[in-house]
C-alpha cells in the first residue's frame, strides 16, 4: 500500500464508520476492487472516458481547459450517480425518487448551461463575445436544455436499473440467509429429537435393571431388601432430576454413580469390589450428558463381571489432560471382549450423545487390558 492509499483509506475510514454496516461493506469492496489489478481497467475506462468527452468538446470550439473540467463533471457525476444508486437502492424508492430526480435535473441543467454558454461566448479564439448573449441564450433554450433533460433521463434511468439490480441481489442474500437459517433450525430441531430419543432409551436401561435386583430381593423375603430400597430411591430420584438437563457436572454423575456401585455391591457381596480415583475439584468442572458414566458403568458391571463366577474390580479413574480436557476411564478385570464383539445400545447411544455435545473434541473407547478384562476410556479434549 502506497502512501496515497493510505492517506485515502485514513480519510475513509471515519466516514466509513457512520453507515450500515451493509453500506460499510460494500463500500470497502469497492475500494479493494479499485485498488486492485482488476480495478486498473475501470480507471482506464474512465480516463478514456474523460478524454474522450474532452476531445469532442473541444473540437466542437470549446476551450482544453473548460472541455477537460466539463468531461470531469460528466464522469464522474454519472460514477457517483451510480455508486450511490449501488450503496442506497432505497434512495430511488417511492419517498426518495422525487428528490433524487430534482437533484440530477437541476444539476444536469445547470452543468448543460455552463458548458453551452461557455462553448459559445469563449468562440474558437478563446475570448469572450458578450454581444453573442442573447443569441446564446436562445440557442440554449433550444438545443441546450432538451439535451440536458435527455442527459438527466438517461442518468436516473441507469441509477434505476443500477438500483433495482441491486436490490435483487439483496433479496436473493436475504432469501439465501432465510434458508439456511430455516435448514440450520430444521438440523437442530431434528437433532435435539433425536438426542431426547436417545435420553429416553438410556434411562430405562439402567433404571429397570436395579429394579430388577430390588424386586427380586423384595421377593424372596431377603431383610437387606429395605435398606437396598432406600438407597436405590435415592438413586431414582437424583437420575431422573439429572435427566431432563443437557449436561451435568461430572461431580453430579459421580455422587448417583456411587450410590450405584453401592446397590451393586449390596446385591453381589463379596464378588464385587471397586475403587475410586477422582480428582475432586476436576470432577466439579468437567461436563458431560448426563447418564454417560451410569451407562459405562452398568456396560462394566454387566458384561465384563457378572459373567466371572468370581466376579471381579471395578476401577474408576478420572485425570486432567492438556488444555484443559480430561480423561475418564472405567476398567474391569473380568472376562474381557467376545470375539466379534459389537457395541450395544447403550455404547452407541453414549457415543452419538458425546458427538452431539461436544463434536469432534470428545471420543469413546471401548479396548482390552492386556492383564485381561475390558477399559472404556473417554476422552474430551479442551472442555471448559
Amino acid at each position: 500500500m502506497n502512501s496515497f492509499q493510505r492517506w485515502y483509506f485514513n480519510w475513509a475510514e471515519p466516514r466509513y464508520q457512520r453507515m450500515p454496516a451493509d453500506m460499510q461493506c460494500q463500500a470497502r469492496a469497492m475500494d479493494r476492487f479499485l485498488y486492485s489489478r482488476r480495478g486498473l481497467w475501470a480507471w482506464s475506462g474512465t480516463a478514456l472516458a474523460v478524454g474522450g468527452c474532452t476531445l469532442a468538446l473541444n473540437a466542437a470550439g470549446m476551450p482544453w481547459w473548460l472541455a477537460l473540467l466539463v468531461a470531469l463533471m460528466l464522469v464522474f457525476g454519472l460514477a457517483m450517480g451510480l455508486v450511490i444508486a449501488w450503496l442506497m437502492p432505497d434512495i430511488l424508492g417511492r419517498g426518495g425518487l422525487p428528490r433524487v430526480s430534482a437533484q440530477v435535473l437541476l444539476g444536469a441543467v445547470a452543468g448543460s448551461s455552463l458548458s453551452f454558454l461557455g462553448l459559445r461566448l469563449a468562440g474558437p479564439g478563446g475570448s469572450a463575445g458578450l454581444d453573442d448573449l442573447p443569441a446564446a441564450l436562445h440557442e440554449l433554450l433550444r438545443v441546450g436544455l432538451p439535451a440536458a433533460l435527455l442527459a438527466a433521463l438517461a442518468l436516473l434511468l441507469l441509477m434505476w436499473t443500477v438500483a433495482g439490480a441491486r436490490r435483487a441481489q439483496m433479496q436473493r442474500e436475504l432469501a439465501r440467509l432465510r434458508e439456511a437459517s430455516e435448514r440450520e433450525s430444521a438440523a437442530r430441531e431434528t437433532s435435539e429429537a433425536r438426542l431426547r430419543l436417545l435420553q429416553a432409551q438410556i434411562q430405562p436401561h439402567f433404571i429397570f435393571n436395579t429394579l430388577s435386583a430390588v424386586q427380586h430381593w423384595v421377593d424372596s423375603g431377603d431383610a437387606r431388601a429395605s435398606g437396598l430400597l432406600r438407597a436405590l430411591t435415592a438413586f431414582l430420584r437424583g437420575t431422573a432430576e439429572l435427566m431432563l438437563r443437557p449436561r451435568v457436572s461430572l461431580a453430579e454423575e459421580l455422587a448417583l454413580a456411587e450410590q450405584y456401585l453401592h446397590v451393586m455391591q449390596a446385591r453381589w457381596g463379596g464378588r464385587l469390589r471397586y475403587q475410586l480415583e477422582i480428582d475432586a475439584a476436576l470432577a466439579a468442572r468437567a461436563e458431560l450428558p448426563p447418564g454417560i458414566l451410569l451407562s459405562l458403568l452398568e456396560n462394566a458391571l454387566e458384561h465384563g463381571l457378572a459373567p466371572a463366577l468370581a466376579g471381579g474390580q471395578l476401577s474408576l479413574g478420572l485425570s486432567a489432560r492438556a488444555g484443559g480436557g480430561w480423561c475418564l476411564e472405567v476398567a474391569d478385570d473380568g472376562v474381557g471382549l467376545a470375539a466379534g464383539w459389537s457395541e450395544g445400545l447403550g455404547l452407541a447411544n453414549s457415543r452419538a450423545r458425546l458427538g452431539h455435545a461436544f463434536g469432534a473434541a470428545a471420543r469413546l473407547e471401548l479396548c482390552p487390558r492386556p492383564e485381561g478384562g475390558t477399559l472404556a476410556r473417554l476422552v474430551v479434549e479442551g472442555a471448559r
